[in-house]
């Protein structure tokens, strides 16, 4: 199968998946809303910047360097090296893990008074910390799967978590919280409670997966004898380290970035009861709503790390470069697409969705990001893939410190508006300097006629037609409120993705 087919079966399979794990991530976020206080989310937003940092540590390093392993062993078919690879990865990961739970779970009271500044977070930190060991080997595993370009067991994984964590958020509303008022406990144990069971469905998976894997290729194996642990381990590390270091320090200034924000409202609107509810608005329930889009072009940027990866050790730079830049035009044509129905009707599904006015603006506000937010993430996987590692740490490092300055700067003059104007620089930063470079490496090229001013004209033909189908449906159809904005958005993404099949901007 052709470098191009594989990305695409594989971005299919984990955007199939991705979206049904959406919608339900959508529902799970409605029903928290309507559940527990806007402040609340505020503080269950606060708990995953440490949740991050520990899986930086422990986890997101040795995930990519297994992909990337193992994407190349798999080309000569090392089944034993792959099993081995696997096992290293996963005992260093899972010994790191469990030595953070046991850190976070300890020092949860120092954590959210000192470095969060929210005293309430203490118990909801001692919940996350069991989270660490289980999430930890579940992302292991899936790098194993992602490297051998096998797709499907990644996408069941992310369909089960999010239905434990749905299932369980809702069982625990209608007994332990049936009586009392919910608060942030209850999303976080539903989060652990996905965590194990993805973790239990990986491990059963994958030991399946090996061993039908061990029968075929046994006899075709052209690396008998197998590299020694200590080989495997130094080969690991090698490529672990640095990613390792690097997604730290981009984790920590992300962290940094999410801990700043509402201490940074707090001055603006002068109360940490606002500042807290205003941050559980934005960043709770409009941006994760923003990021919906993104199922396609995360699912695809997984894709072309182990894929770009193999591409590289075989020297084919011509097909890494007609790849992502195909890649590249279809992020600018869905964020172009997304762009349009939030502003268009960003405030109808805010008031509809969440019966949120505030957060009916923050929709239409973040828009703007999509086009450059979606396009990011493809540039950056193609640099990791060709081992530019230390370079997307460097020009991510910058794109988070104008962010960052504009929280300090301008946020506690101008609020949420002063963090848009700051993502806004950010993106396009990080967007400049990946692209300018990836057009070095691998001979990206986009079309900006066919990628971005044929979609902006479409997508405004698109939101005209769109709002003429509502101004009708208003005037002589008596409809939910609900099924009017799903019919708007639908009629919007239809004129728009067959205006550009037609023109031949879709043709792979």
């Amino acid at each position: 199968m052709s470098l191009k087919k594989q990305i695409l079966k594989g971005t299919l399979i984990l955007t199939a998946a991705g979206f049904i794990t959406r919608i339900l991530g959508l529902y799970n976020r409605v029903f928290l809303a309507n559940l527990i206080s806007a402040a609340q989310i505020g503080l269950y937003q606060l708990v995953f910047p440490v949740l991050s940092v520990c899986m930086a540590v422990c986890c997101y390093g040795i995930e990519s360097a297994m992909s990337k392993m193992i994407a190349a062993q798999s080309a000569g078919r090392c089944h034993e090296n792959m099993m081995r690879t696997v096992r290293i990865g996963v005992s260093l990961s899972l010994g790191l893990s469990i030595l953070l739970c046991i850190a976070v779970g300890g020092g949860s009271q120092w954590i959210a008074g000192a470095l969060l500044r929210e005293s309430e977070c203490e118990p909801y930190l001692r919940i996350m910390a069991l989270v660490l060991p289980f999430s930890t080997m579940h992302s292991c595993i899936l790098g194993y799967f992602f490297g051998s370009q096998k797709t499907g067991v990644p996408a069941a994984s992310q369909l089960l978590e999010q239905i434990v964590r749905v299932g369980t958020i809702y069982i625990l509303s209608v007994t332990v919280y049936s009586s009392r008022r919910a608060d942030a406990s209850l999303a976080v144990s539903g989060l652990l409670a996905g965590e194990v069971v993805s973790c239990i469905f990986t491990v059963i998976s994958y030991k399946m997966t090996a061993y039908i894997t061990e029968k075929r290729y046994r006899a075709k194996s052209f690396c008998i004898p197998a590299k020694g642990y200590g080989i495997l381990l130094r080969q690991l590390w090698q490529l672990a380290y640095p990613l390792t270091v690097n997604r730290l320090a981009l984790t920590l200034l992300q962290s940094l970035e999410a801990v700043l924000i509402p201490a940074m409202l707090k001055i603006f609107y002068g109360t940490s009861e606002t500042a807290l509810e205003i941050y559980g608005v934005a960043m709770g329930m409009a941006f994760p709503f923003i990021m919906f889009p993104m199922t396609l072009t995360n699912a695809l940027s997984t894709m072309l790390l182990p894929a770009v990866s193999k591409a590289s050790e075989e020297k084919d730079y011509d097909a890494i470069g007609r790849t992502v830049s195909k890649s590249v035009q279809y992020c600018l044509m869905i964020g172009i697409l997304s762009m349009t129905v939030f502003y268009v009707y960003g405030n109808v599904l805010g008031i509809v969705i969440f019966k949120n006015q505030t957060a009916g603006y923050f929709l239409k506000m973040f828009a703007l990001l999509c086009p450059l937010m979606y396009c990011s993430s493809a540039l950056s996987s193609t640099l990791n893939g060709l081992g530019k590692v230390r370079m997307t740490l460097v020009h991510s490092v910058l794109s988070l410190g104008v962010r960052i300055g504009f929280i300090l700067l301008a946020v506690p003059k101008l609020g949420v508006t002063g963090y848009l104007w700051g993502m806004l620089a950010g993106y396009m930063l990080l967007v400049i300097l990946n692209g300018r470079k990836v057009i070095q490496l691998a001979g990206l090229y986009v079309n900006l006629w066919k990628a971005v001013i044929i979609p902006c004209i479409f997508a405004v033909l698109a939101a005209m037609a769109s709002l003429a189908v509502y101004q009708f449906i208003i005037h002589y159809m008596i409809l939910p409120v609900l099924m009017v904005a799903v019919i708007c958005c639908f009629s919007l993404c239809i004129v728009y993705v067959s205006a550009l099949g037609i023109c031949g901007c879709l043709k792979p």
